[in-house]
């Protein structure tokens, strides 16, 4: 794949003198734009709504104390920055890459799905269809050139090429789980790259990808940048909320509790969306560039942890064939990295996205546990309610964007119209997904804008000197 947003990287020598720079939004790309600015002596501040720094990669632990993130996450093989940071912050040792397994659900009958044999063995579709499913992959994994496919939607170009009845019932369900109303909008590059890093994501001469896991989990990351962060002397506020982002004698301000503070950069590390709102008294916001960040749209995701006393499968990932599915996502942790590593734990994902204002992000969790037991019961046979152990449901808004077939003309840059303000979030992530390695990638190359405009700032003073 061809990589046309690598960061260039911060240079030490990029600014002369230490600048007061906010940061909105303790994600992982804010996190790695503080860590890089830091690291050229500049006075960094990172404000978080949320009681802890992380995101969507944001921590918790079990009851015994053993820790997870909120929201499950791995790596593939070919996420460079990720793993780049791990190896920069010395816990490149701490991660894994483990063998995956997929199991596919249709009509109450259970399909291995990891392997091409495997697809081969999908009744669901005729030999013709699963012959044409296997090919349609491999024509998106040799592909390179994938800006024409930013214009056709992934339903209709799968119709074209994999044939309807096969994108019904592979390709279909997937997206719907995943984009809500918004699924037969959704730009074919987006899927495109989906399948192109799953593809890459493999070892030499093995059948099945192999996906990352931290020992320790995620945190792990993010306490490593809390660490250099604190040593750097940042300032690390949390469960603070920001009502507006301003101006004045020409230099960005935030405001806190009523509180304005002035800076000389400011970085919006947050969605578009709320950037929007903080920043609609802003001076030089006009309606044009309210717009462009509000018409981008999002999904919220629920999420919930459990445990369970006995192992229900031992499978990784599963994904569900079904148009009334009870949910889209449902994953093993202990499946993937092995028991070894979760202390004996059987630990389980179940996840779906939805519109921000459904009512399953406001459902009562003993109503959504109901809800989703029953469910997964009635696809894994040995799962029972009374086999949990333990469970915790998590609500994070604004965690997809949609990739329309318009999107790829309204990414907004990073360098917004407000003087010395920048943004940077996942819908400026395209056409790969988001996820932690283009975050930090992003985090990387924000950092890197916002250390040469400081720069040139410098460079005129001293000339004007």
């Amino acid at each position: 794949m061809t990589d046309t947003l690598s960061p260039a990287p911060v240079d030490p020598a990029a600014s002369d003198a230490p600048a007061r720079i906010a940061v909105i939004g303790g994600g992982f790309s804010g996190l790695t734009a503080a860590y890089e600015l830091t690291k050229l002596g500049h006075q960094v501040e990172v404000i978080e709504a949320a009681p802890q720094l992380g995101g969507l990669v944001a921590g918790f632990t079990l009851d015994d104390g053993f820790p997870l993130e909120q929201a499950y996450h791995f790596l593939y093989t070919t996420d460079r920055w990720m793993i780049g940071m791990a190896e920069e912050l010395g816990i490149r040792d701490k991660l894994d890459f483990h063998p995956s397994s997929i199991r596919a659900f249709h009509q109450g009958s259970e399909y291995g799905f990891t392997t091409p044999m495997e697809l081969l063995r999908f009744t669901p579709l005729s030999l013709v269809d699963r012959i044409r499913t296997g090919l349609t992959g491999l024509r998106l994994q040799f592909l390179r050139d994938w800006e024409p496919l930013t214009k056709v939607t992934a339903y209709d170009w799968l119709c074209r090429v994999n044939g309807k009845r096969a994108a019904d019932i592979v390709w279909k369900p997937l997206l719907k789980g995943k984009f809500d109303i918004y699924w037969d909008k959704v730009t074919m590059a987006w899927l495109w790259t989906r399948i192109h890093v799953r593809q890459t994501s493999k070892i030499k001469g093995e059948a099945t990808e192999r996906l990352g896991y931290f020992d320790g989990g995620f945190r792990i990351m993010v306490d490593r940048w809390v660490e250099e962060l604190q040593k750097r002397g940042a300032v690390l506020r949390t469960g603070t909320k920001v009502s507006a982002i301003g101006e004045l004698d020409g230099k960005p301000t935030v405001t806190v509790d009523g509180v304005t503070k002035q800076y000389d950069r400011v970085l919006g590390a947050i969605p578009s969306t709320p950037f929007a709102r903080l920043a609609a008294g802003h001076p030089a916001m006009t309606d044009e560039y309210t717009e462009q960040l509000t018409t981008i749209d999002y999904l919220g995701a629920k999420l919930m942890v459990i445990t369970t006393s006995e192992p229900i499968t031992d499978t990784y990932w599963h994904q569900i064939h079904d148009l009334d599915a009870p949910f889209l996502v449902f994953l093993s942790l202990d499946s993937l990295i092995g028991t070894e590593r979760t202390g004996g734990r059987y630990i389980y994902y179940i996840g779906d996205y939805v519109q921000n204002d459904d009512p399953l992000m406001t459902l009562p969790d003993d109503a959504l546990r109901e809800k989703w037991y029953a469910g997964l019961a009635s696809l894994l046979p040995a799962f029972r309610p009374d086999l949990v152990t333990e469970s915790h449901v998590f609500t994070f808004r604004n965690a997809q964007h949609i990739v329309d077939v318009t999107f790829a003309d309204r990414i907004p840059a990073m360098e917004t119209p407000l003087p010395g303000v920048y943004l940077a979030n996942f819908s400026q992530v395209f056409p790969e997904d988001r996820g932690t390695n283009y975050a930090v990638r992003d985090g990387q190359r924000v950092a890197a804008i916002m250390a040469e405009s400081l720069r040139v700032d410098s460079s005129r003073r001293a000339v004007s000197r």
